[in-house]
């Protein structure tokens, strides 16, 4: 496997992004580009990463090649590239190293171990979650960050009747409710076919909400006590997926 990255920016954010949940990634390469899907430590969130083949300048593998590596290392590698400079992925099958190049005036080249791993990519499940908001993702982000000082979790509720989607933070004494409905200018699409409302982690979507800085929309969808769903993407070079367990 050998892909090459025009630019660090993207990658670096979802790398960054996905160590918040991951300490270790295992990679899928394929036809149609490199894909992770892991469930955390503590069996909380599912990450999942697609990067496609327009996300690379040159994209090469020979069959199914899965590898796993620390996805710190890979973190503090990124951190020393410029943002002009190419990234190189490699994966020597046969001294079972992965290649990490940074390509620019000079190249500097990293070799890091291929980890064994039991977990590999995980099957993603299929869930029911109706209610559907694509809104801006630095909006979503600033509404994370405000509920953060109030409360250690959030609720999500859903009515049709407007329609419209609350996100609402409760603490001993403070309170933060934000409704949102198609009219607002940060949001793109709202989908309310029926009342729904769940309860979710603060600390989790305060770390997710890390990916905004290079995706412009996020899509969210829940359902009444079920998971949520988050997807962000850019175009056809990226997406980025997360699901969240509710609280009871």
């Amino acid at each position: 496997m050998r892909a090459v990255f025009p630019q660090v920016k993207e990658l670096k954010n979802l790398i960054s992004a996905t160590v918040a949940f991951l300490s270790e990634g295992t990679f899928k390469a394929i036809d149609d580009g490199i894909h992770l899907a892991s469930l955390d430590p503590s069996n909380v969130a599912v990450i999942i990463l697609d990067l496609y083949n327009n996300m690379f300048l040159d994209y090469e593998h020979e069959g199914e090649e899965i590898f796993t590596v620390n996805l710190e290392d890979v973190k503090k590698i990124l951190t020393k590239a410029k943002a002009k400079e190419q990234i190189i992925w490699e994966l020597d099958k046969e001294k079972n190293k992965f290649i990490l190049s940074i390509k620019g005036k000079s190249t500097r080249k990293f070799v890091l171990p291929v980890i064994e791993s039991e977990g590999g990519i995980m099957d993603i499940p299929s869930l029911n979650l109706p209610v559907q908001i694509e809104m801006d993702a630095k909006a979503f982000r600033e509404i994370i960050d405000s509920a953060k000082v109030v409360a250690d979790e959030v609720k999500f509720l859903a009515d049709p009747n407007g329609p419209s989607f609350s996100i609402i933070a409760e603490g001993e004494l403070k309170e933060m409710r934000i409704d949102l409905t198609p009219q607002d200018e940060t949001v793109l699409s709202l989908e309310v076919p029926a009342k729904a409302m769940a309860r979710y982690s603060v600390d989790y979507l305060y770390k997710l909400t890390k990916v905004a800085t290079i995706s412009d929309t996020v899509v969210i969808k829940f359902n009444t006590n079920m998971p949520v769903w988050f997807d962000y993407k850019l175009a056809d070079r990226f997406k980025y997926s997360f699901i969240l367990a509710p609280r009871e």
